[in-house]
């Protein structure tokens, strides 16, 4: 399911918070974050080095805004290829990083492994529209250090936001990858579409 934050200047969340989403989503971990100058990415499939980073970079980081990723890997190898943000480039010339939270249902097939990476990429040459909630919650930053949530942004406290909290309750650990495909299901009926009728639209069925 993965959980995306962000983060805008002066906040992030705390150190715990930051364990349990790591602990919840251990395929991979990435930030991409604004120093008020340029942006820095750092990604690792290894989460404890991404937070390692994280740590020991912490005040410059809370001083700028900041995009952080932790992947549960439903499409695609754990690799470093596949951890979030990836890179964009869209026709006005705007860069930055993007990152996803859940199954991009339209986009497990094509150029890459990663259904998160394809759909970035159809996104970016306007041949997606992200903003539907159909394939997930996407959040990006700009390489001027500007946060932008496309769609499926949730407080969690003042200046942080994430793309879900189930990783706050420690009864939803006990089977995380399958649970991750749950709740993209459910997160996919709560905006109006049944799965059942979805699956036999011609997409392939991404249930294990």
């Amino acid at each position: 399911m993965c959980v995306i934050v962000t983060a805008q200047p002066g906040h992030m969340p705390d150190p715990v918070s930051l364990a349990l989403m790591s602990q919840t989503n251990p395929d991979g971990a990435g930030i991409a974050w604004h120093d008020g100058h340029r942006l820095h990415v750092h990604r690792h499939p290894d989460n404890h080095q991404l937070l390692a980073y994280i740590h020991a970079n912490w005040q410059a980081i809370e001083n700028g805004a900041a995009l952080i990723h932790f992947r549960l890997a439903t499409h695609g190898a754990v690799c470093l290829e596949n951890t979030h943000p990836f890179p964009y480039t869209l026709p006005n010339g705007e860069t930055g990083w993007m990152a996803h939270n859940g199954i991009a249902h339209a986009h497990t097939h094509g150029p890459y492994d990663s259904d998160s990476r394809n759909a970035i990429d159809a996104w970016q040459n306007g041949e997606a529209d992200l903003t539907d909630g159909v394939n997930g919650k996407f959040a990006l930053i700009t390489g001027q250090g500007e946060i932008r949530w496309l769609t499926g942004e949730q407080a969690l406290t003042d200046g942080v936001s994430v793309s879900n909290t189930w990783w706050m309750d420690p009864a939803e650990w006990t089977l995380p990858y399958e649970l991750g495909y749950q709740t993209a299901i459910d997160d996919l009926e709560a905006n109006g579409y049944d799965y059942d009728e979805y699956a036999q639209t011609g997409i392939p069925d991404w249930r294990p």
